[in-house]
C-alpha cells in the first residue's frame, strides 16, 4: 500500500511540474535568518516571512540567546499546493517537512491554512520543526525525548494578532483529545521512555503531556522550575547515572500530582509586543525566471530521492536546463543532477559553463571538485590532486559561508592519506558549525575528533543523535560509537561531566 502512495504521488508530482506554463512568478523575502520562496507576490509573503522572523525572535528572547547565527539562512519553500508537498515528501499525510541537505536547512509546505480546529497545521508542523533546529543550533546535548518534543510542542501553537504582536503558549488543540480524554501520560513513564512505539493514542498522550510539563515549567516560577532547571542542566552537562525521582521534591508522584492540578486551572498565554520585538528588513524581489523554472525541480534533486527516481530528475533537469544556456544556476543545478547519476564528464562540462557564466560560483566550483577528487584518487597524479584542491580553494573563496567546500577540504586531505593537517580539522569543525543539524558533519566532526584522541568529545558531540527522540539506523550508529570513545575515553582516564552545551531553560 505504501508503495503505491509512493508511485501515486511521484505521478501526481511529474504532472503537476509539466504545467509549467500556467505556474505564477516565483518570488523570495529575504530576511536575517530566512530566505522564503513562494509561487506568487503578495502579502501572504511578507507576512508569513515577518511571521518566521517573530517566532525566531521569540525563541531568542524566552531562551536568553543572542549570538548571530552562523551559515545560510534556513530555506523556506512555499508551494501552490498541499499535493506538492505530499508528493515531495513521499508521504500522503504530510503538511509540511523540514530537514538539511548538505549546504543548507531548508523546508516546504503549502501556501494553504489547516483545515480544521483540531488539525495540525502547515506553520505548526514548520514551527514544531524549527524549534528543533533551534535546540541543536544552540543547545545540542542528551535532553530527554519528553524535553525535546515538549519544547518543541510548546513553541509551535503561537498566534498573531493585528496588533504586530506574537501570542504564546497557547494549547495545542490537536493533542487536546488525546490529553484531555485519555489523561495525561504517566510521568514515570514519560522520563523513562521515547516515542518509539507509541499507539496513535498514547502518542497523542505523551506529546500533550510533555508540551504540559513544558508549559508549567516555562509559565510558573516557582520551586519546581528550579528544581527542573537543575535536573535538565546536569543532563546537558553528561552526569552520570541521573535519578529523575532525587531531583523533584516528593519525586515525580509528587511532580505529577502538581502537574493534573496545574491542568484543571485556567492555562495562562503570554505575549511579546511589538515594542519588544526587533525584526529587521525583510526585502522582497522576483526570482531570477530561469531558477524560478527549475525551483521545484532542485528541491526533488536534493531532497534524498530514491535510486531509481534519479534519472527522471536528472532528466527533467536536463530538458529544462536546455532552455536557459546563460543560466549559471542552471548549469550548477545540471552540474549536481549529472554528478548525482554518475555522469562525471557531462557534470564537468555544466560546471565549467557555470563557472564561465559566473566564476563566483561556489556551487559548479563544488561538483567541479567531487568530479576531479575521483579522478586524482585514481590516477595518484600530482597535477590532479592540485587541480581538485584548486576547485576547493575557490569554491571557499565564493561563498565562505559554504559548508560543502569546507567539508571537501578536510575530504582531499583524507583522501591523499598521511598526517591530517590542522587546516583539515579546521575546515570540517567550521562546516560542521555552520549546519550542526545535518547528521553527516556531526558524524563526521565525532570522527575526527576520535581520531585526534579526544574520546570524550566525540562522545558527547553525538548525543543529539544518539538520544533522538525517534528510532532510526542513524541513531543505533550514534550509539554503538558512543559506546567505542566511552570505552577508550575509560582507557585513558576517568571520564568526568562534560560542560554542557548550556540548557534551553526560561531565561531569567
Amino acid at each position: 500500500m505504501i508503495r503505491f502512495w509512493v508511485k501515486a504521488l511521484v505521478g501526481l508530482a511529474l504532472a503537476l511540474g509539466g504545467m509549467g506554463t500556467a505556474q505564477a512568478a516565483w518570488w523570495q523575502a529575504q530576511t536575517r535568518h530566512f530566505t522564503v520562496y513562494s509561487e506568487g507576490n503578495d502579502e501572504k509573503l511578507r507576512g508569513f516571512a515577518e511571521r518566521l522572523e517573530k517566532f525566531d525572535f521569540l525563541l531568542r528572547r524566552l531562551t536568553g540567546v543572542a549570538t548571530p547565527e552562523a551559515g545560510s539562512p534556513v530555506k523556506v519553500y512555499l508551494l501552490s499546493s498541499e499535493a506538492k508537498v505530499k508528493a515531495l515528501a513521499r508521504n500522503p499525510n504530510i503538511a509540511g517537512y523540514y530537514t538539511t541537505s548538505e549546504r543548507t536547512a531548508y523546508a516546504f509546505l503549502s501556501r494553504g491554512g489547516k483545515d480544521g480546529k483540531f488539525d495540525m497545521g502547515a506553520e505548526e508542523v514548520l514551527f514544531h520543526e524549527y524549534t528543533h533546529h533551534f535546540m541543536l543550533h544552540h543547545f545540542p546535548a542528551a535532553y530527554p525525548t519528553w524535553y525535546v518534543e515538549g519544547f518543541a510542542e510548546f513553541f509551535s501553537v503561537v498566534k498573531f494578532p493585528k496588533d504586530g504582536s506574537i501570542q504564546f503558549a497557547h494549547v495545542p488543540m490537536a493533542r487536546v483529545p488525546g490529553l484531555v480524554l485519555g489523561q495525561p501520560y504517566p510521568l514515570k513513564q514519560l522520563f523513562a521512555r521515547d516515542t518509539e512505539g507509541l499507539s496513535l493514542r498514547d502518542g497523542d498522550r505523551y506529546y500533550g503531556t510533555a508540551w504540559l510539563l513544558t508549559h508549567y515549567y516555562f509559565q510558573q516560577k516557582n520551586a519546581r522550575t528550579t528544581e527542573m532547571t537543575r535536573y535538565l542542566r546536569d543532563l546537558a552537562a553528561g552526569v552520570p547515572d541521573i535519578q529523575p525521582d532525587r531531583y523533584f521534591d516528593g519525586g515525580l508522584d509528587a511532580l505529577e500530582k502538581d502537574l493534573k492540578a496545574y491542568m484543571r486551572h485556567r492555562l495562562n498565554i503570554s505575549v511579546l509586543t511589538p515594542k519588544e520585538m526587533v525584526i529587521g528588513e525583510i526585502a522582497i524581489s522576483p526570482v531570477d525566471p530561469a531558477q524560478g523554472a527549475l525551483m521545484e525541480d532542485q528541491l526533488w534533486l536534493i531532497h534524498r530521492p530514491p535510486a531509481e527516481e534519479l534519472p527522471g530528475i536528472a532528466g527533467t533537469i536536463r530538458t529544462k536546463a536546455a532552455q536557459y544556456p546563460a543560466s549559471a544556476y542552471v548549469q550548477a543545478l545540471l552540474a549536481e543532477a549529472e554528478w548525482a547519476v554518475e555522469q562525471k564528464e557531462a557534470a564537468l562540462a555544466a560546471a565549467d559553463r557555470a563557472i564561465a557564466i559566473d566564476p563566483k560560483s561556489a556551487r559548479a566550483y563544488a561538483v567541479r571538485a567531487n568530479v576531479l577528487l575521483e579522478r586524482a584518487q585514481d590516477s595518484d597524479a600530482d597535477s590532479d590532486w592540485k587541480a581538485a584542491l584548486t576547485s576547493i580553494v575557490r569554491a571557499n573563496r565564493a561563498d565562505t559561508e559554504d559548508p560543502v567546500p569546507l567539508a571537501l577540504f578536510y575530504r582531499y586531505h583524507a583522501m591523499r592519506g598521511g598526517k591530517m593537517p590542522d587546516l583539515g580539522y579546521d575546515g570540517l569543525y567550521k562546516a560542521f558549525t555552520l549546519l550542526p543539524q545535518n547528521p553527516n558533519y556531526r558524524f563526521n566532526m565525532a570522527q575526527a575528533m576520535a581520531f585526534r584522541g579526544e574520546y570524550q568529545a566525540a562522545s558527547i558531540l553525538l548525543d543529539p543523535i544518539a538520544f533522538s527522540p525517534h528510532g532510526s539506523g542513524m541513531r543505533d550508529a550514534a550509539l554503538k560509537m558512543k559506546a567505542q570513545y566511552e570505552a577508550q575515553a575509560g582507557k585513558n582516564g576517568a571520564i568526568k561531566p562534560a560542560a554542557g552545551a548550556g540548557s534551553p531553560a526560561p531565561a531569567s
